[in-house]
């Protein structure tokens, strides 16, 4: 079932958003915000996930981790959206990227969520109609990396 809904998602919401993760990558989030100025993107490209935020053709921020290590919140499985978040670290600073599916207004939403030291300083959503997801494709490439989800104690792990 899981396969079937990653399937049907990975061909909603592509659009314009599609080419920014680039060839031979694949694309977790992709979306525009502040009515198109500025692009959002979290692409898996071999064994690392970038975060890219900023103008189309030369983003203010990029910051990029290990697949193995980035901190991942997979959808738990219930609920009537289809959520993710990964959160990305700055220093002081976080990036919670989120991305949702709503199964009965069958629509994608995303954005981020920024926080220094704890305390939310920014928050912007993607903008109506140009959130495309690729569900899963996150929590897949981290078990194709050797780790596994506990959700009993709410984090990733050696499989």
């Amino acid at each position: 079932m899981r396969l079937v809904l990653a399937s049907l998602f990975l061909t909603l919401g592509v659009g314009q958003a599609a080419a920014h993760c680039g060839a031979g990558s694949t694309t977790v989030l992709s979306c525009t915000t502040g009515r198109g100025t500025k692009q959002l993107d979290v692409c898996i490209t071999g064994d690392r996930v970038t975060y890219r935020f900023g103008p189309h053709t030369a983003p203010d921020l990029r910051l990029s981790a290990s697949i193995k290590e980035v901190a991942h919140q997979p959808w738990p499985g219930i609920g009537r959206a289809i959520w993710e978040s990964t959160t990305f670290r700055n220093g002081a600073f976080s990036y919670e990227v989120y991305g949702a599916y709503d199964k009965i207004d069958q629509t994608s939403n995303g954005g981020v969520t920024v926080t220094e030291q704890g305390r939310e300083i920014a928050a912007l959503t993607c903008d109506s109609g140009t959130a495309e997801l690729g569900l899963f494709a996150l929590s897949d490439a981290k078990q194709a990396a050797g780790r596994c989800w506990d959700a009993d104690a709410q984090k990733w792990g050696a499989c």
